[in-house]
């Protein structure tokens, strides 16, 4: 039996995933789901409005450009090393840099397609003493092989291979004139990258867009249905700010472009994200890749008087999430304070999946996550979360 707070959560999802379906980023689906989104959200009593920004709608697009020019080297002769050595470098620097999620040159490149992310304000009934920003995001990403129950495991052990191979090039370049057996193992870790072009050219020519429902109309229908509570009973002293972003799946686009469009020094950034599974509700202290990110120990001790107050929640903390980047990591790049709420123990079911459908949502796994944002919210609100970092 479903009761009215999981029939309002399942409306959201359906919405998104079953009415618009699969939300490509940069695509026509992505931006209809975004104005529908403004729209309920208007009509609840939160005033939102669209801000675009301009994205891709791949992250196979930056990665193969990458991996293409680390694996050029190869191609040329070898009387030909500076040129060589360069391309290795500039493969590294390309990885640095896209890492990094701050000053990534090779994406602002890309990013010729129109996006936007639904971004709403809610002031408190008092005086605004601190701002928490909800987060989760609209877009949904493709299937393919790399996602297979059985491989998606290895996603960031992959990922770690692969840059490893980029940096082996880009220092090994350079002497390989004098070494045989040093231009033999190159040409070896160039065939490793070769293969990753492979899978990501699997996923672009074979895979499907996703319907989301899990990842990520379940974070979204948290944050929409949180926020309209917020809107009829603001906090006393909290101003509330949403983000519903766009091209997540792409690269963290749309909280990039959030970022670089909004003064955000002392923010507090609370991220819902692929909460639709049966498992705890984990609250994440460290997240990235290649680069990794702290939590933010405010956030965590609000969320860890949460669950002690609610064991019910069965709400634990994660040092080793599933999944990659999170619209909470270029927040951590910058040094801000944020946190992600993602219901996992130890993978996330259907991600990027054709069967991340509202059937395989389990609408308790997304309550649950609501009270705990919930309770995470008043904390802060209570002065939990303030102090020094």
């Amino acid at each position: 039996m479903v009761d009215s707070e999981e029939a309002e959560l399942l409306l959201w999802i359906s919405l998104l995933a079953d009415d618009i379906g699969p939300r490509r980023p940069t695509g026509v689906a992505e931006r209809r789901a975004a104005e529908v989104l403004a729209e309920g959200l208007s009509r609840l009593g939160v005033d939102a409005r669209l801000e675009a920004f301009r994205g891709y709608s791949s992250f196979a697009l930056p990665f193969a450009i990458t991996v293409g020019t680390a694996v050029a080297p190869e191609l040329l002769p070898r009387r030909l090393r500076r040129l060589r050595a360069g391309l290795a470098a500039l493969a590294a620097g390309m990885l640095a840099t896209e890492g990094s999620l701050r000053f990534a040159p090779l994406s602002d490149l890309l990013s010729r397609r129109p996006s936007q992310n639904v971004v709403a304000t809610i002031e408190p009934s008092g005086t605004a003493e601190r701002t928490l920003c909800l987060m989760a995001h609209v877009d949904t990403s493709r299937s393919g092989l790399m996602f297979h129950p059985r491989l998606v495991g290895w996603m960031n052990t992959w990922i770690g291979l692969n840059s490893a191979m980029i940096v082996a090039g880009a220092l090994g370049e350079p002497l390989s004139g004098r070494s045989p057996n040093l231009r033999r193992a190159l040409r070896l870790a160039r065939a490793v990258l070769l293969g990753g072009l492979g899978v990501l050219g699997e996923r672009e020519r074979r895979g499907v867009d996703v319907p989301g429902a899990n990842d990520n109309a379940s974070g979204v229908a948290v944050v929409a249905t949180l926020a309209a509570e917020l809107a009829a009973e603001p906090l006393a002293s909290t101003r509330v700010v949403v983000c519903l972003t766009g091209c997540e799946e792409a690269g963290t686009l749309g909280a990039r472009a959030f970022l670089r469009e909004h003064e955000t020094e002392g923010w507090l950034f609370l991220n819902v994200d692929n909460v639709g599974g049966s498992g705890s509700v984990r609250y994440l202290r460290r997240e990235g890749v290649i680069a990794r990110w702290d939590a933010d120990p405010g956030l965590i001790a609000a969320a860890e008087s949460v669950a002690r107050a609610e064991p019910g929640l069965r709400m634990a903390s994660e040092d080793a999430p599933a999944g990659l980047t999170y619209d909470s990591s270029p927040v951590h790049a910058r040094g801000g304070r944020a946190l992600t709420l993602s219901v996992q123990d130890g993978f996330i079911p259907n991600l990027h999946r054709p069967s991340d459908t509202v059937a395989n949502v389990d609408l308790g796994g997304v309550r649950r996550t609501l009270r705990a944002a919930r309770g995470i919210a008043a904390a802060v609100d209570a002065g939990l979360a303030d102090g020094p970092r």
